[in-house]
C-alpha cells in the first residue's frame, strides 16, 4: 500500500502565497505587519538562523511566511479537546514546552555567545551555577511528594502550596544576580513520567533535573538581557514559539498530526463516511497499491542437517545453479516420512488457497523471484527435523478485489486523509486571503544577500 504522508507543518511555509500580500516601506526594524501586529526583524532573524542551519537554501521570506501562517492559525478559535490544559499530565505544560523550545533555539542560534557568557562566569558545568547545596533529604521532601489517592500521582493543593515555599537551592545568573529554585519550580517543569520519579524520591533524577532547570534559566536570562534584542523583540520571539504550538495543537485537533495508521478519531470518522463509489474511484486511480501475489511456481531442496544446508546455501550464493543443486540432492527430497510433494524438488504451482495447507508452501509464497532462500528449519519434532531451501521460478500477480475489506480499509483511510488535508489547505488559504499582511520591501530585498 502507498504510505500516505500526513501533513507535516514546518517552520517554513509553502511558496506561492504572493498574491495575498503587499509591500511597504516600513522601518528597518520591522519585517512585516499582520493585521497590525508587528513582526520585528530581529525576532524573525532568530528563526531564519534556525531554519538556515538546517537548510541553507531557505529564504527569509519563506521563514517569515511560516511565522505569519502560525500567527494566523493561532487566532482561530478551536476545540481544546485534544489538549491537556497545560497540566503536564500527558506531556509537558504549555509554559514548560515554550521554555524548552526557546532554550533549544537560543543554544542553537547563540551557542558561541552563550558559551562565552558561561566562561566569563567560570561555569564549566551546571553544578557551578548553584550558590547553595541542593536539598534532597527525604525527611524534608517526602511530606510534599507523598502520593495522595487519585488517578495520577500528583501533588494535592496543600502540597503545592508547601512546595512553592520550599527552596531547594539558590542559583546565580549573570551580573551576580541570584534566584531561588523551589520544589514547585522543579516539579512543574516535569511531565507525568518524570513527576513519578520525584514522587518515588529518585534523588539522582532530581539532581539532574535541577541542573537542567538552572541551565535553562541561565540561558533564558542571557537571551532576555544580553542577546542584543529589545524587550519587545524577546517577547515577539516567545509569541512566535507560542503561536507555532497553538497551530500544532489545532492540527492535532484536526487529525493532521497523526500517522495514517494511528488511532485517530477524526480520521476514523471521515473514513467511516467514505462511500463505496469513492472507494471504487480510488481503487481505479491507485490500482497498483492493491497488487498482490496470486500464485507462484516453486522448487525446493530438503536436507538432513543444518551444516549440509548452510554449505549448499553458500554454493548457491556463489553461483551454483539451482537445477544442479536439485539433481545433486533430489534423492533426499521427499525422503522424510512426511511426503507431501509428488516429485522431488518440485512444489508446483501454489495459489493463495494452497499456501495455507503446508508451512513450506506458505514460505514459498513470500519468497523473492529467481533467488535461493536461506535454509529454513522444519517445525517438526526433534526426530523429524530437516532443512529446506526454496527457489521461486515464476510469480503471477493480481489485484485485491475492489469489494474486499482490505481495499475498503486502506482506500477509506487514504481518502479520509486526503480530505483532511484539503480541509486544512482550504482553511489556510482562507486565513491568508482575509489577513492584512504588509511586508517590509527593503528588508525582503536586502535579506537573502546578507
Amino acid at each position: 500500500m502507498r504510505n500516505v504522508k500526513v501533513v507535516v507543518i514546518l517552520l517554513v511555509a509553502a511558496a506561492g502565497l504572493g498574491w495575498w500580500w503587499q509591500c511597504s516601506s516600513d522601518s528597518a526594524d520591522t519585517a512585516a505587519r499582520v493585521d497590525g501586529v508587528v513582526f520585528p526583524a530581529a525576532s524573525v532573524e532568530v528563526f531564519v538562523r534556525v531554519a538556515q542551519q538546517q537548510d541553507s537554501d531557505v529564504s527569509r521570506k519563506q521563514v517569515l511566511d511560516g511565522l505569519i501562517e502560525n500567527h494566523l492559525f493561532a487566532q482561530v478559535e478551536h476545540d481544546d479537546e485534544h489538549q491537556d490544559g497545560g497540566s503536564g499530565l500527558v506531556t509537558y505544560s504549555e509554559e514548560t514546552q515554550q521554555q524548552n523550545e526557546l532554550f533549544r533555539i537560543v543554544r542553537q542560534v547563540f551557542s558561541h555567545e552563550v558559551e562565552q557568557a558561561l566562561q566569563a562566569e567560570g561555569v564549566t558545568s551546571p553544578a557551578d551555577l548553584f550558590v547553595t547545596e541542593l536539598v534532597t533529604d527525604e525527611e524534608t521532601l517526602l511530606p510534599l511528594l507523598e502520593v495522595k489517592p487519585g488517578p495520577y500521582p500528583v501533588m494535592d493543593a496543600d502540597q503545592e502550596q508547601a512546595a512553592r515555599l520550599l527552596v531547594l537551592a539558590r542559583y546565580r545568573l549573570l551580573d551576580d544576580s541570584e534566584k531561588d529554585m523551589t520544589l514547585a519550580d522543579l516539579y512543574q517543569q516535569q511531565n507525568i513520567q518524570l513527576k513519578v520519579q520525584m514522587h518515588q524520591m529518585n534523588t539522582d533524577f532530581m539532581r539532574e533535573a535541577a541542573m537542567q532547570y538552572v541551565s535553562t534559566q541561565f540561558v533564558l536570562d542571557w537571551f532576555a538581557h544580553h542577546s542584543g534584542l529589545t524587550e519587545n523583540e524577546v517577547l515577539a520571539v516567545k509569541r512566535m514559539i507560542s503561536e507555532r504550538q497553538v497551530k500544532e495543537e489545532m492540527l492535532h485537533g484536526l487529525g493532521l498530526m497523526h500517522d495514517i495508521h494511528d488511532d485517530n478519531p477524526q480520521l476514523r470518522e471521515l473514513a467511516n463516511a467514505v462511500t463505496a463509489a469513492e472507494v471504487s474511484a480510488y481503487y481505479d486511480a491507485h490500482k497498483e497499491q492493491f497488487q498482490r501475489v496470486e500464485k507462484v511456481r516453486a522448487r525446493h531442496i530438503r536436507l538432513d542437517s543444518q551444516e549440509e544446508a548452510d554449505a549448499l546455501f553458500r554454493e548457491l550464493r556463489n553461483g551454483l545453479a539451482f537445477d544442479q543443486a536439485v539433481q545433486r540432492f533430489q534423492g533426499a527430497a521427499g525422503s522424510n516420512s512426511e511426503k507431501v510433494f509428488e516429485q522431488a524438488g518440485d512444489l508446483g504451482w501454489i495459489d493463495r488457497d494452497d499456501r495455507n495447507t503446508h508451512w513450506l508452501r506458505s514460505l514459498a509464497f513470500v519468497q523473492p523471484l529467481k533467488k535461493a532462500s536461506a535454509p529454513f528449519r522444519s517445525p517438526g519434532l526433534s526426530d523429524q527435523v530437516y532443512w529446506e531451501i526454496i527457489f521461486l521460478d515464476e510469480k503471477l500477480m493480481g489485484y485485491q478485489p475492489v469489494e474486499s475489506e482490505g481495499v475498503r480499509y486502506e482506500a477509506s483511510k487514504s481518502i479520509a486523509q486526503e480530505k483532511m488535508q484539503q480541509q486544512f489547505a482550504s482553511l489556510r488559504d482562507s486565513l491568508w486571503q482575509q489577513a492584512q499582511v504588509s511586508y517590509n520591501e527593503k528588508w525582503l530585498n536586502a535579506s537573502d544577500g546578507q
